[in-house]
C-alpha cells in the first residue's frame, strides 16, 4: 500500500522547493503507467487517469503551504467544474485524450480566520501517469495568482485567434476571481436574469424579489454605466489583444455589483490583468430584508 500524503510530503518540503513539490506529490498520486496499461480500451485508461477527490484534496492542502497558510486536507470541500472544463475545451480539446480536469475548493469558515474562502485549481494529467496541480488561491497577492495562470496556460500550446479571446477571458475570471458560474455579463438579457434570479433567491418571496430588482435596474440604467454589455475585443500595436469584459457579483447578503475588467492577452495565452473598475453600485452595498414601505427603502444609488 502507498504511505498517504501526509506521512511524507514534510520529508519533501525540507528537500525541494514548493513547486517542485508539489509536482512530485501530483506524481505520486497517480495510478502509474502500468494501471492504464492494463486497461481494455482508451476510455477505461483515461478514467484510470481521473484523480479522485481525496487526492485532489490532499494535493490542494499542500499547496496552500505557498500562502503559509496550514489547513488539513479533510477540512477541505472539493468539487467538480465541469461548466469550467466545458469553456476550457471550447479553445483547446482539454478534455478526453489532453486529461485536463478543474476543481473548485473550498475552506470552511471554521477552518479559516478569514472566514470561507473558495479558490479554482486545474490537474493535468501527464505521460508518466502521474497529475500536476495548478492551485489559482489568491489569499495573499492576485499577481502570483495570474502566474499561476499563465504557468497553466503556458502547458496549453495555445495560438488564440480574435474568436477565442471572449471565453478565454472568461476562463480566467472564472477561475482566478471566486465567484459563481454566469457571472460574466453577455448582454442585457444575461445581466437581467442574473440579478433577478439573485434577489429571488434572497428573499424568496416574488413581491420583494420584482421589487428589488425593479429598484436595481432603474438605478443602473440611472448610472453612468457602459456603452456596451458584452465583451469587446481590440489588437494593441505590440500584437497583443486588450479584453474589455464586465462581471456582476452576487455575494450572498448584498445588492449586486457591476464591475468591468480589461485584460491584456497574449496569443499564447499570457494574461495581465490591467484594470477594474465598479460600475454600479460604486460601492457594495447590504440587502435589507425589511418592507419597501419602510423610510429606508430608498431606490438604490450609484
Amino acid at each position: 500500500m502507498r504511505p498517504g500524503l501526509s506521512c511524507w510530503c514534510g520529508d519533501v518540503l525540507r528537500h525541494t522547493g514548493l513547486r517542485c513539490a508539489v509536482a512530485v506529490a501530483l506524481l505520486a498520486l497517480g495510478f502509474g503507467p502500468a494501471c492504464g496499461a492494463q486497461q481494455a480500451t482508451a476510455e477505461a485508461r483515461l478514467a484510470a487517469w481521473t484523480p479522485s477527490l481525496e487526492q485532489v484534496k490532499d494535493a490542494a492542502s499542500l499547496a496552500l503551504l505557498r500562502s503559509q497558510l496550514r489547513v488539513d486536507s479533510k477540512l477541505l470541500k472539493v468539487t467538480r467544474r465541469p461548466d469550467l472544463e466545458d469553456l476550457l475545451s471550447t479553445i483547446v480539446e482539454s478534455r478526453g485524450s489532453r486529461g485536463f480536469y478543474l476543481y473548485e475548493v473550498e475552506i470552511p469558515s471554521q477552518a479559516s480566520y478569514d472566514g470561507q474562502w473558495t479558490w479554482i485549481v486545474a490537474v493535468a494529467a501527464r505521460k508518466e501517469g502521474g497529475y500536476e496541480l495548478y492551485s489559482f488561491e489568491s489569499i495573499e497577492k492576485r499577481t502570483e495568482v495570474a502566474a499561476e495562470f499563465n504557468r497553466f496556460a503556458s502547458t496549453l500550446s495555445l495560438s488564440l485567434s480574435p474568436l477565442d479571446l471572449d471565453n478565454f477571458a472568461m476562463f480566467f475570471l472564472e477561475t482566478t476571481v471566486p465567484f459563481r458560474p454566469g457571472e460574466v455579463v453577455l448582454d442585457q438579457d444575461s445581466l437581467r436574469d442574473t440579478v433577478g434570479r439573485h434577489y429571488f433567491t434572497s428573499y424568496d418571496e416574488a413581491w420583494r424579489s420584482i421589487d428589488a430588482y425593479s429598484r436595481w435596474w432603474h438605478g443602473f440604467l440611472d448610472a453612468d454605466g457602459v456603452a456596451e454589455l458584452g465583451p469587446r475585443t481590440e489588437v494593441e500595436p505590440d500584437g497583443r489583444y486588450r479584453v474589455t469584459l464586465n462581471r456582476v457579483v452576487t455575494a450572498e447578503g448584498a445588492h449586486p455589483q457591476v464591475q468591468q475588467w480589461q485584460l491584456e492577452i497574449s496569443p499564447k495565452g499570457n494574461v495581465q490583468a490591467t484594470s477594474m473598475r465598479t460600475v454600479f453600485p460604486k460601492s457594495p452595498r447590504w440587502i435589507f430584508y425589511d418592507s419597501p414601505d419602510h423610510a429606508n427603502a430608498a431606490p438604490l444609488q450609484p
